[in-house]
């Protein structure tokens, strides 16, 4: 009976071990299930949250580029815009006559120009003038301390004494002889001899004055400006010696600079013809009228060589800048999409045009980047190779206005 009560008691034991184990495990699984509800909760918020943040930055981004656009348009009515002189017309074909460009140069003019050396070969003691400097006609410029010229104003200096013995051996035998005592070839010998010593004195005068030289400049030579301009050239500085044959300084008059170019022997050209140049660096044409033209070809080249008057005045415009001119072909004449040249600005450094929108019952001009190609001879026309649609609008006149405001605007908001 005993053994069959401890049987008893173990199978209960049992039991009780295998729900233990059956409520654990369940509660194993619920706990799991939980997590991981928990964590597609957490994936599904996640989600939520990200896809709201890519709203929010589209929607922001779209608004940035929608006042962006704004900021580079320009907002008018059609009378305002008439008022400022805005005028718009849609791109069209047209002719152009092809111009062939011929590398040139800016110089001074070599009519208008003073090249100045020292009458003295010497030591340069001083330098009163700067590069690009202005000067005026007489102005000292520079200094020379030349030893020839202390045995020439010792020169100067003996033969002023000469005269002056000279006068007064003469005033002595003219008086002799006119009270009697005296002989006539004693008052003809002074005479003579006061007049020998008295053109001497002149002549070494005269060369002095001639060099510019003071009287008693004390072995100094003053270099002076024959003309007034302005310096362009200055090879001396204080301390060196110079020589008679060097050219020290040069003095470009106030006036308008020339073209030079050459071109083939067989392109024709007349003086007085009116032409059209670019620097390299700009986009600014400016016009020039030839004056010289060689008359012959070079014999190893084949070409001529021209020279023109510039007839614009500008700060750009300065000698040994280089250029572009432009001359027309007389046969070539081309059909293409074509816009008036003074459409035309440059915009952050980029060429654009100003291009016509109306939006909600106002003209908006907004800058648009344009390639441009062949100009017309008499630079009214330039063709567009891209950046504008066909009988798209764009401004013709009153452009400047548009860039103007565009700056304006945009310097306001920077602010």
């Amino acid at each position: 009976m005993n053994t069959q009560k401890k049987r008893m008691e173990w199978l209960w034991v049992l039991i009780v071990v295998i729900v233990t184990i059956c409520i654990a495990i369940g509660l194993f699984f619920k706990s799991d299930t939980h997590a991981h509800d928990d964590e597609e909760k957490g994936h599904a918020h996640a989600e939520k949250d990200s896809k709201t943040a890519d709203e929010e930055h589209d929607h922001k981004e779209g608004e940035a580029e929608h006042a962006e656009e704004a900021e580079e348009s320009i907002h008018m009515t059609l009378a305002q815009a008439t008022a400022q002189g805005v005028q718009f017309v849609p791109l069209e074909q047209g002719q152009i006559n092809a111009a062939q460009r011929y590398p040139a140069k800016v110089v001074s003019n070599l009519d208008q120009q003073a090249h100045l050396s020292s009458g003295y070969a010497g030591r340069v003691e001083q330098v009163d003038v700067a590069l690009g400097q202005r000067v005026k006609k007489g102005q000292i410029l520079a200094t020379i301390y030349a030893p020839e010229l202390i045995e020439q104003q010792a020169n100067l200096d003996i033969a002023v004494q000469n005269l002056a013995l000279a006068k007064q051996d003469y005033l002595r035998e003219k008086t002799l002889f006119d009270q009697g005592i005296s002989a006539r070839q004693d008052y003809l010998r002074a005479n003579n001899a006061f007049k020998r010593a008295e053109i001497e004195v002149q002549a070494l005068q005269s060369k002095f004055k001639a060099l510019g030289l003071r009287a008693h400049a004390q072995g100094r030579y003053a270099i002076t400006s024959p003309i007034e301009g302005v310096v362009s050239k200055k090879d001396l500085v204080v301390g060196e010696y110079v020589q008679m044959s060097d050219q020290l300084l040069t003095i470009d008059q106030t006036g308008r600079l020339w073209l030079e170019f050459v071109l083939p022997s067989q392109v024709a050209v007349r003086t007085q013809q009116k032409i059209n140049f670019q620097l390299l660096q700009s986009d600014q044409t400016y016009q020039a009228v030839i004056k010289n033209i060689l008359p012959e070809a070079d014999a190893t080249t084949g070409q001529l060589k021209v020279q023109a008057e510039i007839l614009d005045q500008s700060v750009t415009l300065k000698p040994n800048v280089m250029a572009n001119v432009w001359l027309a072909s007389q046969t070539e004449t081309v059909v293409v999409p074509r816009i008036a040249q003074s459409a035309v600005q440059q915009v952050e450094g980029e060429t654009v045009v100003f291009v016509v929108q109306e939006q909600a019952g106002e003209l908006a001009f907004k800058p648009q980047v344009v390639e441009l190609g062949l100009r017309s001879s008499d630079e009214k026309w330039v063709e567009v190779k891209s950046g504008l649609t066909p009988n798209q609008r764009y401004v013709t006149q009153g452009s400047f206005v548009l860039k103007s405001e565009l700056e304006k605007s945009e310097a306001d908001h920077a602010h």
